[in-house]
């Protein structure tokens, strides 16, 4: 008889990646619930230590500590909920210390013999914070009885520098079901959708005349964007449905990785395996990990250069066969291996829970 079960604790619900894995773990038949962090009672006198503590931050250069105080979230209530679920193991999306004290969640979990694991969505993110990245490594990454990273870098580093339980686990995506009534007649040749950052700019500016780009921040970078990408921008963030849609109309789908996993040669980020669920065409910055997952020139294509960036647009918007040829085979790939039932079912296999009969 199976009688383990999963609380997935979400750090990250601003997006739907804990709630879509939480979903996969349902139709894979895994015993789970859900708790958004962010929507649990905030702890007393809360922004009054979060004032006190930036305070202290100015006139200390131990700055890493005041992380410790910065736990937003009201602890009894992280409490209550995991004594309500009792849970034999417990999966962290992000982060933890934003909302608790490490320490004081893995006490919760010992309480009852739970099993604590984290799933590191974006460390990457934290690297630009020297204090936040060195604190989520010497506070947090310590509980849990594994942990599992995005990024095959984030990973080698936690393992052979840390000494760390981390296992390397991609993400994945939800399917998508093709709505030909809601998609335009006018086809995109080449998609993007992402903020605005200079490395971002200054690779579309040299397919400025084929791209059409959404997201928020462009206009804030008006005075380093030429005239003619500034025409082809559509300064508003898409989500969902709008975001699948302009994917299936969409000849290519540009992936640009933002600057802090670029730094580190890093990320397989979210829009991949969106991509590929819409049966897309990908273009995405060439990584190691990239071509340890997918292949090449038939499931996906990379480019490691401005250069071979326009190089391979051009190519692919004249050769339509072959682009859709790859675009099948990344989406065969995906379906095999990377729903998030597929992801949740792996995940359950590494920890030792078994789907309900």
């Amino acid at each position: 008889m199976n009688n383990k079960k999963l609380l997935i604790l979400d750090g990250l619900s601003e997006l739907a990646l804990a709630q879509d894995f939480y979903r996969g773990c349902l139709q894979a038949q895994i015993d789970a619930e859900y708790c958004d962090l962010e929507s649990l009672p905030r702890r007393r006198l809360y922004f009054v230590s979060k004032f006190i503590g930036k305070l202290k931050s100015i006139f200390s250069r131990r700055n890493a500590i005041n992380f410790a105080k910065l736990a937003r979230t009201d602890a009894n209530a992280v409490k209550q909920v995991i004594m309500a679920s009792s849970p034999t193991h417990i999966l962290v999306f992000r982060y933890a210390y934003r909302f608790i004290k490490p320490q004081v969640l893995q006490s919760y979990a010992r309480a009852l013999n739970c099993k604590i694991y984290l799933y590191d969505t974006d460390s990457c993110n934290l690297f630009p914070d020297q204090n936040a990245f060195v604190y989520f490594i010497e506070n947090e990454l310590v509980i849990y009885d594994g942990i599992f990273s995005f990024s095959k870098v984030a990973t080698d580093f936690f393992t052979k520098t840390r000494n760390l339980p981390a296992t390397y686990f991609p993400y994945g995506s939800n399917p998508v079901a093709r709505r030909h009534s809601r998609i335009q007649t006018q086809p995109i040749d080449v998609l993007f959708v992402g903020k605005a950052s200079f490395r971002r700019i200054f690779l579309l500016e040299h397919i400025k005349d084929k791209v059409t780009i959404y997201g928020n921040r462009w206009h804030k970078n008006s005075p380093v964007i030429s005239p003619e990408l500034q025409g082809r921008i559509v300064n508003r963030t898409v989500w969902g449905d709008d975001l699948t849609d302009l994917m299936l109309q969409s000849k290519i789908i540009l992936n640009i990785t933002n600057s802090n996993f670029y730094s580190v040669e890093t990320g397989l980020n979210l829009r991949v395996f969106e991509v590929l669920a819409a049966g897309g065409f990908l273009l995405t910055d060439h990584y190691e990990e990239v071509a340890g997952l997918f292949e090449i020139g038939k499931e996906i294509e990379t480019y490691s250069s401005a250069s071979e960036l326009k190089e391979k647009i051009e190519y692919y918007l004249s050769h339509e066969e072959e682009r859709m040829k790859i675009a099948a085979a990344g989406q065969k790939k995906f379906y095999a291996l990377y729903t998030w039932e597929q992801r949740a079912k792996d995940f359950a296999a590494k920890i030792g829970i078994a789907a309900q009969p």
